[in-house]
């Protein structure tokens, strides 16, 4: 069975690596650049989830393009959420607080509703995809998530641990699709009221636990002190790689995509944020000549999918529609 590209882009407001984050008066000049990516993805047939967050909604330039899109069948509209600035606004915000896991249930309820309910408004649907800013998303968020309508989402970011600022531990969350049923977004059943396609993350090699440990040992404190996880990196044995075209070069998605087929892996999520579509919005991106490096890249890589690989392109809800 071909594997399922997926194809998720943050669509979200400029300044998010300035150290603050700004409760209100965000831009999205960002979102102009959009009808550019999306052409590349026209261009493979490829629907990418876009999920968008309250500065996007309310900003109408920035929805038109959006809806535009939508309308034509060429993309899935989703929602993703930033705790900082999407009402009801909770005064001074933490760097604890900026994931949403931290927040009180009923915060997060409040917050998800009113999201979902300008989704709605703002482009005639409900959302049924979703994703947590900073990937902070816990098993209270996915319940009312599935409470909501949701019935995708795409948080857990494995072999990866934000515990240290206050974030999740996806350390040893699945790398494979999962259902979220019970007390813990990173333990997975065989049904559910929400399915997890968490991001693609793997290693060089294509037996990701055993990369995973290697990996685990070079960060204890004394192989630490020998650097070891560089060591690890240049000889390839387990080298972390996320699919994402900010973070990883060409090659590197490439040996990503090559051992999730080894291991019969039924999706490939990529993601990226919006914001690296205008040079100087994200250290990723930072002239028009990082620009043309970076769509590069990835028709770079949605070629050798789709045409050497045989990927399929489903938005997030159509792979979870297929799973269902």
């Amino acid at each position: 069975m071909p594997v399922d590209l997926i194809v998720t882009v943050d669509t979200e407001e400029e300044g998010l690596w300035s150290g603050t984050f700004r409760t209100q008066h965000n831009t999205v000049s960002n979102i102009q650049q959009v009808p550019r990516f999306q052409q590349l993805c026209d261009h493979f047939e490829i629907r990418p989830s876009y999920l968008v967050d309250w500065p996007v909604l309310e900003d109408d330039a920035a929805v038109r393009i959006l809806d535009g899109i939508q309308q034509s069948g060429r993309c899935e509209i989703g929602a993703h959420l930033h705790p900082w600035c999407t009402p009801p606004l909770d005064g001074a915000v933490t760097s604890r607080d900026t994931y949403m896991c931290n927040l009180s249930e009923a915060s997060q309820r409040d917050k998800l509703a009113q999201l979902t309910n300008c989704v709605h408004q703002r482009f005639g649907h409900q959302p049924t995809s979703f994703r947590a800013g900073r990937y902070g998303l816990d098993a209270t968020g996915a319940r009312l998530l599935a409470d909501l309508g949701y019935v995708v989402d795409s948080s857990v970011l494995p072999f990866t641990d934000y515990s240290a600022e206050g974030g999740p531990d996806f350390r040893h969350a699945p790398w494979r699709p999962y259902y979220v049923n019970g007390n813990d977004i990173a333990a997975a059943h065989d049904d559910g009221p929400l399915l997890e396609v968490p991001v693609s993350v793997g290693f060089s090699r294509a037996d990701f636990a055993s990369a995973a440990s290697w990996r685990s040992w070079a960060e204890r404190p004394w192989p630490r002190r020998l650097r070891m996880v560089g060591v690890l990196d240049r000889l390839g044995v387990a080298k972390r790689i996320k699919f994402s075209p900010e973070q990883a070069s060409l090659s590197e998605m490439k040996k990503l995509v090559n051992a999730l087929c080894a291991q019969n892996a039924p999706a490939a999520v990529m993601m990226f944020h919006s914001s690296s579509l205008l040079p100087g919005a994200t250290p990723y991106v930072s002239d028009e000549t990082a620009l043309d490096r970076f769509l590069n890249r990835i028709h770079s890589i949605f070629e050798y999918c789709t045409a050497q690989r045989g990927f399929v392109s489903r938005t997030l809800t159509e792979f979870a529609s297929r799973c269902g």
